[in-house]
């Protein structure tokens, strides 16, 4: 799905890209990708990236363009962040993700962000948080819309669409528009520390190309901090060990990756280069599609 190559407008294709734009989570999900279970923290505005974000607009053709985190919806700034960004990339599919517990904080923003397309992908992760926000969805599409269980995955009504979301409904409005994508993730695959021994977060010691090419998002970049990354477990990795007691070489390793900078003068081939494994990926586990029960704590996990 990554892609790389350049078009003939001269612009990059990067088939789908998020980009990350809060370390924080108001969850705190065991196996979460990112790590951010963890208490690794932090919000970034949209003025201090518009530079980057222009830059990579310049360079870039993103079909599936989507803002994450983190939880974007714990993030102050997010209303900048999407509407600045829309402008920005016209991506056939541009969408916010969020666990959903926190759509009330921004209810009377989401009508103007659905006017400019921006869909709403919701990954439920506890039972309790889906009536509180099908309660704040009636109240802004003032229940108009049809609830399209998908049969085909990424297909609604024979449409493909936000390719690699997994999303089991749709709920449709004008023209049968997604305007909020919703899958029920109640589980995910072992991923992030492997264990704590001797007080030591110790990671996985896999081989490097089998858990590569047993990743669900080996093809999926991130932007952070106007920089691309491989993946967002590097994002996340690399907060996650300046804050906690790890293996001494495991922190070496994970604070040596150098994401892609805008500004470079090889893009295209370091873009392709994304799709190879990286020496950190021996660091992940190696999945087989085993799924383990998220597990909701009170408080995040502390150094």
């Amino acid at each position: 799905m990554l892609n790389g190559r350049t078009l003939k407008n001269g612009k990059i294709l990067v088939h789908a890209l998020q980009w990350y734009i809060s370390h924080s989570c108001n969850l705190t999900c065991n196996n979460c990708s990112n790590f951010n279970n963890f208490a690794i923290k932090g919000n970034h505005t949209f003025d201090n990236y518009k530079l980057q974000a222009q830059q990579w607009a310049e360079k870039l053709h993103v079909n599936d363009f989507c803002i994450i985190g983190g939880e974007p919806f714990v993030n102050n700034d997010l209303d900048n962040w999407l509407m600045g960004m829309r402008k920005l990339f016209d991506a056939k599919d541009f969408k916010v993700v969020t666990n959903g517990s926190l759509l009330h904080k921004y209810e009377k923003q989401i009508p103007k962000w659905l006017d400019n397309n921006i869909a709403i992908e919701i990954s439920f992760h506890d039972e309790k948080h889906i009536n509180p926000a099908f309660e704040v969805i009636d109240r802004v599409l003032d229940k108009k819309y049809e609830r399209y269980k998908v049969t085909t995955p990424n297909m609604i009504k024979g449409v493909a669409t936000h390719i690699g979301c997994e999303y089991k409904e749709a709920l449709l409005i004008k023209d049968d528009w997604p305007a909020f994508i919703i899958n029920y993730k109640m589980d995910f695959m072992p991923w992030g520390v492997k264990e704590i021994k001797d007080g030591v977060f110790r990671f996985h010691d896999s081989d490097r190309e089998a858990a590569h090419d047993a990743c669900w998002h080996n093809d999926c970049p991130y932007i952070y901090e106007g920089n691309m990354w491989k993946c967002g477990t590097v994002v996340g990795a690399q907060a996650f060990v300046d804050r906690y007691n790890v293996q001494q070489e495991d922190k070496e390793l994970y604070k040596s990756y150098r994401p892609i900078n805008p500004l470079s003068n090889n893009l295209a081939q370091q873009i392709q280069g994304l799709s190879h494994s990286i020496e950190q990926c021996k660091l992940c586990p190696i999945n087989t599609g085993k799924k383990e029960e998220i597990l909701l704590d009170i408080k995040k996990i502390l150094p």
